[in-house]
């Protein structure tokens, strides 16, 4: 009686499937402990690749979600694929039609609880016995290595370089530069972000959020030029 949300992930190398929980929304409360529960468990990724769609994405003039400043607080770049292009997640979406084929299609799911057992053991089969074409048919547990990126319990404090002016973000997600108003992100409320002149031009500031190239602004014109991550 309650709509379904698959959790999947899958490592890009191996194939290897680390994450396949049912969950009732798409909201990042609920993805956070598992993808933390990963992290823990696998070690962190260098970058993540997902669609455009709740909590990765950004939905109409909002910038940046919670779940992609979160990310880049822990040095991992988040990066998406173009919009109605599922082709860029092929590998994900490979694995989205298997699962659907060969577990979905053969179970009738009664609650969360039943879902989480079977999706638990596709997962085992998936990653341990089902043969893999794009692998000579090896298994993609054979071919995962964990990370060796750890996950830190607490996100360390982030010092800027001296050649780069400090700004803070209000908690509504907007920033002031030169008498003008920018709203980047009710994300990064209470955050400090930094800017410096950009090598186009001094009409042409260039944003960071710790190590991350966020944005570029035309001050001249007022406006954003981009408002993506960058490492």
């Amino acid at each position: 009686g309650k709509e379904c949300h698959p959790l999947n992930i899958i490592d890009d190398c191996s194939r290897m499937n680390i994450c396949c929980e049912p969950l009732l929304s798409e909201t990042f409360a609920e993805v956070k402990p598992h993808m933390e529960r990963i992290f823990e468990e696998y070690g962190m990724p260098f970058s993540f690749l997902c669609d455009n769609g709740n909590p990765w994405g950004t939905s109409q003039s909002t910038g940046f979600t919670s779940f992609e400043v979160w990310l880049m607080e822990l040095g991992i770049l988040t990066i998406h694929g173009r919009i109605r292009h599922p082709q860029t997640q092929g590998k994900e979406e490979k694995f989205n039609g298997s699962f659907t084929r060969e577990c979905l299609n053969y179970n009738t799911i009664q609650n969360q609880a039943h879902a989480s057992k079977v999706f638990a053991e596709y997962r085992e089969f998936y990653n341990n016995v089902r043969p893999h074409m794009s692998l000579n048919l090896e298994v993609p547990a054979s071919r995962y290595k964990v990370s060796k990126l750890k996950y830190p319990r607490k996100i360390q404090e982030w010092e800027y370089s001296n050649d780069l002016k400090v700004h803070n973000v209000k908690s509504s997600g907007y920033i002031t530069i030169k008498g003008q108003g920018y709203f980047l992100s009710e994300a990064f409320g209470d955050k400090q972000v930094a800017f410096r002149e950009s090598n186009k031009g001094a009409n042409f500031i260039n944003l960071y959020f710790r190590q991350f190239r966020i944005g570029q602004i035309d001050i001249e014109k007022r406006v954003f030029t981009f408002k993506r991550a960058y490492l």
